[in-house]
């Protein structure tokens, strides 16, 4: 491979390879990094010529990395390591890792976040910083500019244009939860679902914090009954434990957390159904909020974004 070749890769483009590792899709990816897909493909194409290899094949709608690509993904990551490096150093005490930080978050998404955050700081520094969330809510995006947190994870743009909203990834199927004995499991159908109240979260990830479930009822001439609208995971699941309420979530890592719950049973939603309930809605998708400067430049430290999103991608694997 020629040298100048190498040399006229940039690193928005290595940004983009590392990033379609990751994700399998390239929509995702233009997403993600606030591209449009041409642009995305472009960066593929002067990849795959300067290495001469296709890097991802198209499989099942998604794309699986070539031996070539597997191999590049470990380099590339450590030069944006360095450049996230080098960043620190230019910024000054922006790059500096602070002694508390806070990020505001969804029930859903809160799980092991401290112990991530931790061990990214720990991968950096030695230094012992105190970590911590809160609920995300409607004074979230005012406390980001106010600097009184770091960073959010929601389901839903910012409404400032002076916070960066990232698109980083799409729920793709939901999981009916429910105490081990309870008689939906005799028939875990949605038509049978809408019979029994429902648990929601405090944070739903559909507009205007809507539940699919109840629209499905709705659509269908019944109504379904709420059983409860809950803060967190924990007070979720020992009302599922005390009731005949279910509750449907589509996080992953969230539905770990109530298979390790003892008394508590999860079970993915057959895809049709899935798709019955979520007529008229989108699929989910989780953000994350940057705040920007003057310049329209992040000041989030890099270290932390990358922590938070590579903790949102692997909370729904």
């Amino acid at each position: 491979m020629p040298k100048d070749k190498l040399l006229d890769i940039s690193l928005e483009t290595i940004e983009i390879f590392c990033q379609v590792y990751l994700k399998k899709n390239a929509i995702e990816v233009a997403n993600h990094l606030d591209l449009s897909q041409p642009k995305v493909s472009r960066a593929l194409g002067a990849l795959r010529s300067v290495f001469d290899d296709p890097l991802f094949l198209r499989r099942e709608n998604q794309f699986q990395a070539t031996d070539v690509a597997h191999n590049l993904y470990p380099i590339f990551t450590d030069m944006i390591q360095c450049r996230q490096t080098l960043d620190g150093l230019m910024r000054g005490p922006a790059g500096i890792i602070a002694d508390v930080v806070e990020v505001a978050t969804v029930p859903q998404l809160q799980i092991n976040l401290i112990q991530t955050v931790k061990q990214a700081v720990l991968e950096l520094t030695a230094a012992d910083i105190m970590i911590s969330t809160t609920q995300w809510g409607v004074s979230t995006a005012q406390q980001l500019l106010n600097d009184e947190i770091d960073a959010a994870i929601c389901f839903e743009r910012a409404p400032s244009h002076t916070i960066l909203s990232k698109s980083i990834i799409q729920h793709r199927g939901g999981y009916l939860v429910a105490r081990k004995h309870h008689p939906i499991w005799d028939n875990p159908c949605i038509d049978n679902m809408i019979n029994y109240p429902l648990i929601k979260l405090i944070t739903m990830p559909f507009p205007a914090n809507k539940s699919p479930l109840g629209s499905y009822a709705k659509r269908l001439g019944k109504s379904l009954q709420l059983y409860a609208t809950v803060p967190d995971l924990g007070t979720a699941a020992s009302n599922l434990l005390q009731s005949d309420a279910i509750i449907v979530i589509g996080v992953k890592e969230a539905v770990n957390f109530f298979n390790n719950v003892n008394g508590l049973v999860a079970q993915k939603i057959d895809s049709v159904q899935d798709q019955s309930i979520l007529e008229n809605f989108s699929h989910p998708t989780v953000y994350l909020w940057l705040k920007l400067d003057a310049s329209g430049k992040v000041t989030t430290p890099f270290w932390l974004q990358r922590c938070l999103e590579d903790y949102i991608i692997q909370a729904h694997q």
